[in-house]
């Protein structure tokens, strides 16, 4: 009689220690995918959202000492994650199999750098802003980050525009810009004023058409390419249908005090409800027309006088010099300065806000001393503190030692330079700045430099 054994194990001593290394392989690769997922993707979001702070704070930094911005971007990140067992399998007794070795798990990310050139840097850096993107701003803070970083001027009153230099040495200030701008907050922030995209139907097209002879077809087709057809008795225009960026105020709101400052401020046309808003650049000008009468002059002309010797009042007279015959260089004129139903805001280039940023930076005295540093002059002569631009928006600190309770830091020229942890402002300003230059980069479509990291 042939006897058959119930315990294969016997047979193959190594069978049970193998069987239990495959099935913690197994199970391992069944979830390697989601637990590398949970311990991978958030530690490399707060990487990479903190090297990217780290890396617009350096730039500013760069611009208070007169340096170009230079920005890598890092397009992709590939993550991958082995799974190995070293080591195998031993049977010890007959109903006990021991798996006996060790489990590897590592994470192999491959990080490609891309450097900002080209259309890239121009689209992102040196091209302006237009006006319609304060719509894509929250009411409130981010409403006064914007005003305060992002805009030269609006209707000639000026946010200093020589800082948005990083070569500029003169300065000026901006406290009656930056009252505006607080006036105009503090307005939205409680619904006195909004932004908001109007129509209007302007510019008419040819001559006026017979109504009777309009069907529906042309209306629709009008109306599909941005026309509508304005009846007038029996006549009908063709007019173009606009959008634009409007200032809306609320009607109940046009006797309060602050409304009326702000209307005066910005030389706008008091008692209206509401003001087109557009860019500075789109303000057109008319080469051929002729200076008005309140054009000023920057070269004053000696005035006529009597001949010499003849006594006028007891005074006598002397003949001045002839004076040199230049090109007058006209300023603001009559028309300009009259009440406007206009707001026109000139918005600057992302290189233009950095520099404007800069000015809020602290630098160390033996910077400045040997010339590292500019020392920053008003228009006569004055020393002036570049931060009173930045102040409230915006400041970067400066200690020779690394800050303990800072993390948005960076070591340059021998210092370390900081936002203090508890200021939040400067910190919200930083991160607006690079959001907006970010969305406007393209950056991700060639790769200059793949680094795998063991």
């Amino acid at each position: 009689m042939r006897r058959v054994s119930t315990n294969n194990v016997h047979r193959f001593p190594h069978l049970g220690g193998i069987l239990a290394g495959a099935a913690v392989c197994i199970a391992a690769a069944g979830c390697m995918g989601s637990w590398a997922m949970r311990g991978t993707r958030v530690g490399y979001n707060k990487s990479v959202s903190h090297t990217a702070s780290q890396e617009m704070l350096l730039n500013i930094v760069r611009m208070r000492y007169g340096e170009t911005p230079t920005f890598l971007d890092m397009p992709s990140v590939v993550s991958q994650t082995e799974a190995s067992m070293v080591g195998g399998g031993e049977q010890k007794e007959a109903t006990q199999g021991l798996v006996e070795g060790a489990f590897n798990l590592r994470d192999r990310p491959t990080i490609t750098y891309s450097p900002r050139t080209g259309d890239d840097m121009a689209t992102s850096m040196v091209k302006p802003l237009r006006a319609e993107a304060i719509l894509d701003v929250s009411p409130g803070n981010d409403t006064r980050v914007f005003l305060m970083a992002f805009v030269d001027s609006m209707n000639g009153v000026r946010n200093s525009p020589l800082a948005t230099s990083p070569a500029s040495r003169v300065l000026e200030g901006n406290d009656e810009y930056r009252h505006a701008i607080e006036l105009f907050v503090g307005l939205q922030n409680r619904g006195a004023v909004k932004m908001r995209v109007a129509e209007v139907d302007e510019n008419p097209q040819g001559s006026p058409l017979p109504a009777k002879h309009l069907i529906a077809t042309d209306l629709l087709a009008a109306a599909e390419n941005d026309y509508v057809f304005q009846m007038a008795g029996d006549q009908a225009v063709l007019l173009e249908r606009s959008r634009f960026l409007a200032m809306v105020i609320k009607p109940e709101a046009l006797d309060a005090a602050d409304v009326q400052e702000l209307a005066q401020i910005f030389r706008l046309e008091p008692g209206r409800t509401a003001y087109r808003v557009k860019s500075q650049e789109d303000d057109e000008v008319d080469l051929d027309a002729e200076p008005s009468a309140g054009a000023q002059p920057i070269v004053v002309h000696a005035a006529e006088t009597p001949p010499a010797g003849v006594d006028v009042e007891g005074i006598e007279i002397l003949p001045l010099p002839t004076p040199t015959v230049v090109e007058p260089a006209f300023g603001p004129d009559a028309a300009s300065a009259a009440p406007r139903d206009v707001l026109s805001i000139n918005v600057r280039s992302g290189y233009q806000v950095l520099a404007f940023l800069s000015k809020g930076v602290e630098v160390p005295e033996s910077h400045v001393r040997r010339g590292s540093a500019p020392l920053y002059k008003t228009l006569d002569g004055r020393p002036f503190d570049g931060r009173q631009l930045t102040r409230g928006l915006f400041r970067v600190c400066v200690q020779k030692h690394r800050p303990l309770w800072s993390d948005t830091a960076v070591y340059y020229r021998g210092h370390w330079f900081y936002i203090p942890e508890d200021d939040v402002q400067s910190r919200v300003t930083l991160n607006l700045v690079k959001l907006f230059i970010d969305i406007r980069s393209e950056a991700g479509q060639t790769s200059v430099l793949t680094l795998p990291v063991n």
